[in-house]
């Protein structure tokens, strides 16, 4: 099989498949969480750990996955994890008991953790500066459209089957991805560092890492704008099921539609992008737009019924802000780390799913049953934090030159 050409549509099909394992692995078990409790004699609520779980595995792998990547390569590093989600998820298809099953969700999060790192990691091997954060956002919007199916497929999967079919499709599109990888994806890093895994190395890395504030400023801005979006997929079910009435059929409907949002914004980001309109300017519109959504989001949940038509422009607003926010701030983390980029990647995307995971936390602990507070506040708290840190500190930062340290 001939390798997958870097400039080809196929080559972003490709790390947008790999980027959209996670939400595709989260939202299609939305619709099963009730039926996954019933199977075990559980609550749904000790169901909805399965979530938790599987984003632990994600987050804290590619911490090891970027070092791991600098000193083999992205290609082996791919194939290693893609084989561990696959399996994970031929586990959690068999699991015979609950706590079985949480612990096959965190295998096969750690293995999806490899698809996230080291998309990021080699669309920076391989393009530079408005190239990549075009890239990006392509790369953005193919992943988005997981999370306007997965719900649906979900929700299908169950009306034909148990909700184990659900993890058996997943490790069936894992064995078709790990296929793909293997035959199609050509090695992007050209000079491996074989001292990558060494303690001191890797200390090295990590604290270059946490030593330059432009990196660590755009990983906190990418997570908290990544836990406004969470905190609203975390809350969406109980909103729109419980408080307004909706079925699961017409709830997956209103998921997509918002989820659409975020591949609007990635698409619109990619051409402006590609205009060389800068990263500074999109990042602006995109942090001030997803503070203004979700400010609407908490006014409107002062009633606790709000109308779904008044919530869902809000909504579908607020997530195109994503769409535009995501491939930026990602963009902005790795900018200064050339010689560091396995690491940076990991350090992104265990931030954004460290965030992503407080922010489900946040709206089930202060949820009262009655309300979508819960969920619009943690909205409007992640996206005012993130508007307030990129315009009053990283916005000077982004317009200096890019600054690349080489590693000593």
């Amino acid at each position: 099989m001939k390798k997958i050409r870097t400039e080809s549509l196929a080559f972003i099909l490709l790390l947008g498949a790999l980027g959209a394992l996670p939400p595709l692995s989260i939202d299609a078990a939305l619709p099963a969480l009730a039926s996954i409790g019933q199977s075990f004699g559980r609550a749904t609520t000790e169901a909805a750990l399965t979530l938790s779980w599987f984003m632990a595995g994600f987050a804290l792998a590619q911490l090891g996955f970027g070092p791991l990547s600098e000193r083999f390569g992205r290609r082996p590093v791919l194939l290693a994890g893609m084989a561990l989600f696959t399996a994970g998820s031929a586990a959690c298809a068999l699991a015979p008991s609950l706590g079985m099953l949480l612990a096959m969700r965190f295998l096969e999060g750690c293995g999806a953790g490899a698809g996230m790192v080291m998309v990021f990691a080699i669309v920076r091997d391989l393009f530079d500066d408005h190239q990549a954060r075009s890239r990006l956002s392509y790369v953005t919007a193919v992943l988005s459209v997981a999370p306007l199916v997965a719900p649906l497929l979900g929700a299908g999967l169950l009306s034909i089957g148990s909700w184990r079919l659900i993890y058996a499709t997943l490790s069936v599109a894992g064995v078709g991805l790990l296929a793909v990888l293997w035959f199609g994806l050509a090695e992007s890093l050209h000079q491996p560092d074989p001292h990558a895994l060494a303690l001191p190395q890797l200390a090295r890395r990590y604290r270059h890492v946490l030593a330059t504030p432009a990196c660590v400023g755009y990983i906190a801005v990418n997570g908290l704008n990544f836990g406004c979006m969470f905190a609203y997929v975390a809350g969406s079910s109980f909103v729109m099921i419980e408080l307004l009435g909706l079925s699961p059929t017409a709830y997956g409907l209103t998921f997509s539609a918002t989820a659409g949002g975020i591949l609007l914004g990635s698409f619109t980001s990619g051409r402006l992008g590609a205009h060389r309109v800068t990263a500074q300017r999109l990042l602006d519109l995109g942090t001030l737009g997803a503070t203004i959504g979700a400010a609407i989001t908490v006014a409107l949940s002062l009633d606790a019924t709000p109308s779904l038509w008044a919530l869902l422009p809000t909504l579908v607003f607020t997530t195109f802000c994503y769409g535009v926010v995501a491939p930026n701030a990602g963009h902005c983390a790795l900018r200064p780390m050339a010689n560091n980029a396995g690491a940076a990647s990991a350090a992104l995307g265990c931030g954004q799913m460290g965030c992503g995971a407080l922010a489900s936390w946040a709206v089930a602990a202060f949820g009262d049953g009655r309300s979508g507070m819960s969920m619009s506040v943690t909205m409007l708290v992640c996206a005012g934090l993130a508007a307030l840190l990129h315009g009053l500190w990283l916005r000077r930062l982004g317009e200096q030159p890019a600054h690349q340290e080489a590693l000593t």
